[in-house]
């Protein structure tokens, strides 16, 4: 029996491993030594750990990942979602020790990940981009030419880390100080790229005119080795904050027909001409004008379940069939866009003293039509996760789909951390799409 070495943690590895051993594979587990949540490694047929404290140190240090890979013995890698799923340096290095990487390509990863070159990469073959410019003295020349508000990005962040909104005057002279900062720390050799990703030493900025009131519009597909793309559905977010999507939802709903078809075969064109096989999610930003290309993630995405409930594949199984060089046979891949979809995400607030936190009680009230997604021990402080649970629901319309959400999070009970569930249910309860004597009833969380 082959051995797969899942390269990550919680719900999602939890998830890999029952997949992978469905697929006559044998999962093994990765575990840093310092993390209390260990949960995901229960069913492994083995579990290595790994030293250091931090995602930077443990799970997101590609270099421990590969060693722990050779330990075992794993003729595979399977990263699922997370900074270490667009890390290219994960694919360069297990190609050198000969060990196969579920995934795209270190060159696509780069790529991807590179968001100035990745929108160049969108110009050149004719999607609708933003205006945009990388460094110090170019975005200063953007903000002049196009004024504010504009959204600064690190150019190779990943999972939304140091995105902030440029508003005003005052605001933009702190942030060009920063940006000058952070070159001169680069060229004094600072640490740069996505060690850096919220902002630090020698990261590298990007700059693009921001969107007011626009509508983040996500469309995932799967490229087999013949370059067919195939639909595994699309959502847009409908609260976000910051950087963290709290709830999406599909189908698309406020997008129009004729657009969201442009944006499909945008999406068609964007993942061929850059090569990129396997599962991928590229994004768009809708506004006023039409839409624009924002990113492209050459992994699984973390909407994968709304995925499958449109598709009925498991999606982890798919991936692994492409990277295998499968070919989907005409038809077999389709999009059920009369299933409905609502996913919120339950973040958890970090402490103001950065100290780990420890969920005193975690109870998810039963709902017909809705699925959890969570594998926090409540036995053990919470240290490295940053959700509690993902809320499912599945129904016949974006109203029934709203209407279970607010009745799961409101009826479900978490304590002993701070986080977002009140948040989503208010916004559920105003956005009339579900019933006022519904949207009216206590919360419960």
């Amino acid at each position: 029996m082959k051995r797969v070495l899942i390269a990550n943690r919680g719900a999602i590895a939890a998830r890999a491993v029952d997949t992978f051993r469905t697929l006559g594979w044998s999962p093994i587990a990765v575990v840093a030594l310092s993390d209390p949540q260990r949960l995901h490694t229960l069913a492994a047929d083995g579990c290595e750990y790994l030293e250091g404290t931090g995602l930077a140190e443990t799970y997101d240090h590609v270099g421990r990942i590969v060693e722990a890979a050779r330990r075992c013995g794993a003729d595979a890698v399977y990263p699922g979602y997370g900074a270490l799923a667009e890390d290219p340096e994960l694919p360069r290095q297990l190609a050198a020790a000969g060990i196969a990487f579920i995934g795209p390509t270190a060159e696509v990863l780069a790529a991807a990940r590179d968001k100035d070159h990745a929108v160049a990469t969108a110009d050149r073959l004719g999607l609708p981009v933003l205006p945009h410019a990388t460094g110090h003295r170019q975005i200063a020349a953007l903000v002049k030419e196009i004024g504010l508000p504009v959204i600064l990005k690190p150019v190779t962040g990943c999972g939304g880390l140091g995105v902030r909104i440029v508003q005003t005057e005052a605001e933009a002279e702190r942030a060009l100080a920063l940006i000058a900062r952070d070159e001169d720390d680069g060229r004094d050799g600072g640490s740069g790229g996505h060690a850096a990703a919220a902002g630090g030493e020698g990261t590298d900025w990007y700059a693009e005119r921001y969107v007011e009131q626009g509508r983040v519009v996500g469309v995932t597909v799967a490229v087999d080795d013949a370059g067919t793309v195939h639909p595994l559905g699309e959502r847009e977010s409908l609260l976000v904050d910051g950087s963290m999507k709290l709830l999406e939802a599909s189908p698309v709903e406020g997008v129009a027909p004729e657009l969201l078809e442009r944006i499909r075969r945008d999406t068609a064109r964007l993942v061929t001409g850059m090569g990129l096989r396997g599962v991928a999610t590229v994004e768009f930003i809708v506004g006023a004008r039409g839409h624009y290309f924002l990113e492209v993630n050459g992994r699984l995405p973390l909407a994968y379940r709304m995925c499958e409930a449109q598709t009925g594949l498991d999606v982890v199984a798919l991936q692994m069939e492409l990277a295998q060089g499968a070919v989907p046979a005409p038809g077999r891949i389709g999009v059920d866009r009369d299933t409905h979809c609502l996913e919120a995400r339950l973040f958890i607030e970090p402490a103001a003293d950065g100290a780990p936190g420890r969920i005193t009680a975690l109870e998810l009230a039963p709902e017909p039509g809705v699925t959890y997604n969570c594998a926090l021990d409540v036995r053990r402080p919470v240290l490295l996760d940053n959700i509690v649970t993902q809320v499912l629901a599945c129904g016949d319309s974006r109203g029934a789909t709203a209407g279970a959400v607010l009745r799961a999070v409101g009826g479900s009970g978490v304590s002993g951390v701070a986080h977002c569930a009140e948040e989503i249910a208010v916004w559920l309860r105003g956005s009339g799409l579900v019933p006022e004597r519904l949207g009216s009833q206590a919360l419960g969380v």
